[in-house]
């Protein structure tokens, strides 16, 4: 799929490239010009030169991730939860953001071809009812969204990640 008008890298380059928005002024507002910052691909002049990145950066759609995401997860989720027995309520902000951050970092480890959002939610196992739902507009070819649960005997920890691609 190729970006709308206002989204075209201006490097020229044929592949897959880290970018970042870079405003240019017009007469009728702003439009957004695409160029590689990524150290790596500057370097080897791989966005410039359209050459291919490392193998790992070759993957832009995120349902091929997936199942290696899925694997993560509950990996990312035990480092933080593993060893709590009992839920305290005074440490739940402290575990969200520390389950997002290993996540998140992990993501990112995995492929940093995509920009992406973690939302965390930890609650006391109490037997009470949990609903969640999340409407998205997206490239369904490259973006993409994987959600696990985990829970112990004290507390249920539900981790959704969505992964767009850049």
């Amino acid at each position: 799929m190729q970006r709308p008008s206002h989204m075209r890298r201006s490097c020229g380059s044929a592949g897959p490239c880290r970018a970042t928005p870079v405003a240019d002024q017009t007469q009728q507002g702003q439009l957004i010009s695409y160029h590689s910052t990524r150290p790596r691909a500057r370097e080897r002049g791989a966005c410039a030169a359209g050459a291919a990145m490392p193998k790992d950066d070759d993957i832009t759609s995120f349902s091929k991730l997936k199942e290696e995401v899925n694997l993560a997860l509950p990996q990312c989720i035990e480092r933080v939860l593993g060893k709590v027995a009992e839920y305290h309520a005074k440490h739940v902000d402290e575990w969200s953001e520390s389950v997002g951050q290993e996540v998140l970092q992990k993501l990112q480890e995995i492929n940093g071809n995509f920009k992406y959002i973690v939302s965390t939610s930890i609650m006391e196992k109490k037997g009470a009812g949990y609903h969640t739902s999340s409407a998205v507009f997206w490239d369904a070819e490259t973006d993409g969204t994987v959600s696990y649960r985990w829970e112990n005997k004290a507390m249920i920890c539900i981790v959704h990640t969505y992964g767009i691609g850049i």
